[in-house]
Order: structure tokens, then C-alpha cells, then sequence
């Protein structure tokens, strides 16, 4: 007899593997296709990293400070993912032999996404400050084409975005209950 934990992550993966396969192609895409996912899976992220360096330049402290949050708390976000992928080492799917990448990618654990990680957690941490509530929505919509892409060129399964998004979730709180909890500071303008 088979553990009910052992079956319940049976069909996780059961579940995990055909929303790969509904979302993946299992034949070449179209050039167009291609650029278009290629670019959906990176440029997201390109645009969050250069609104947080525009941040940085703002001549109000506060969006500086907003900005070197999101910084902190993403890299400690990143940290932990590492944690996981060295205690469970996910192969993608193009090394477990259940879809093709369309894209390189390095043979790394899959679980949970790192780039949807970091868009999420910066997405969470604007989100928080209403100075900077409108660029959070705007990150965190863009990470779905990002989630959608990167399980498209096969990178990824679904798992891994949702693992993602609880992980961002997770860090994004714990490093709003740090900074919550501590005496706020003169702030520069």
C-alpha cells in the first residue's frame, strides 16, 4: 500500500505534466511563434531590472528605498530557491524527456522558476507601497506571457510557475513583516 502523500503527488504531476503538454508544442513552432515566445520569457524581467534602475535614480529617497527593497528581498528569494533545487533537484522537462526545448537552457533544476520568482517578488513588494502600487500591477501581469512562455519553449512546467508564485509570495510578506516591524526612519526627500 502506497502512502496517500506519495499519491497525491502522483497526480500533481499527473495534472503538472498535462497542462505542460496542453501548453507546450510538440511539434517545431513558426519562426514568428518563436521570437514571439522567446521574447516573452525574458523581457519581462529586462523591463522590471530597468524600471528598478530608473528607480534608483529618482531624486526621492523613498523610491529609492522602495527599489533597494525589492533588490534585497528578491536576492533572498533566489536564495531559497537554490535551497530547494538542492534538496529537490526537478529536471526540466526537456531533460526528462517530455518535451523539447525551444530555447537553450542549462540542465538546472526547474523547481520553482527562478525568473518568475523574481518578477513576482518585486511585483509583491511595489504592491505594498502605494507610491509604486501602479508599476507592481504592472510587473505582476507581466509575469503571466513570461509564465506562459517559458513552459511553451519548455524550460518549465506549470508546477514550477505556481511553485514560483508561492514562493514569491512567501519572501515578498516575510521581507514586508521585517520591515514593518522596525522603527520607520527619517525620510529624505
Amino acid at each position: 500500500m502506497t502512502s496517500p502523500v506519495l499519491g497525491l503527488g502522483s497526480v500533481l504531476y499527473a495534472v503538472d505534466l498535462r497542462l505542460f503538454h496542453a501548453i507546450h508544442p510538440s511539434i517545431p513552432p513558426s519562426p514568428a511563434m518563436l521570437h514571439l515566445a522567446r521574447g516573452l520569457a525574458d523581457g519581462p524581467l529586462i523591463l522590471t531590472a530597468t524600471l528598478l534602475g530608473t528607480m534608483l535614480m529618482f531624486p526621492r529617497w523613498s523610491m529609492r528605498s522602495i527599489a533597494l527593497k525589492a533588490v534585497a528581498v528578491a536576492a533572498a528569494a533566489l536564495l531559497l530557491n537554490l535551497v530547494i533545487g538542492a534538496v529537490w533537484d526537478r529536471a526540466r522537462p526537456f531533460v526528462a524527456g517530455v518535451g523539447q526545448a525551444w530555447i537553450f537552457h542549462a540542465a538546472t533544476g526547474s523547481f520553482p522558476s527562478d525568473h518568475l520568482t523574481v518578477q513576482w517578488v518585486v511585483a509583491g513588494i511595489l504592491l505594498l507601497n502605494q507610491r509604486s502600487r501602479v508599476w507592481g500591477i504592472g510587473i505582476a501581469l507581466l509575469g503571466l506571457p513570461m509564465a506562459w512562455a517559458r513552459i511553451y519553449l519548455g524550460v518549465h512546467y506549470p508546477g514550477d510557475m505556481l511553485g514560483a508564485l508561492a514562493m514569491g509570495g512567501l519572501v515578498m510578506l516575510s521581507g514586508w513583516a521585517v520591515v514593518a516591524s522596525q522603527p520607520h526612519a527619517v525620510q529624505r526627500r
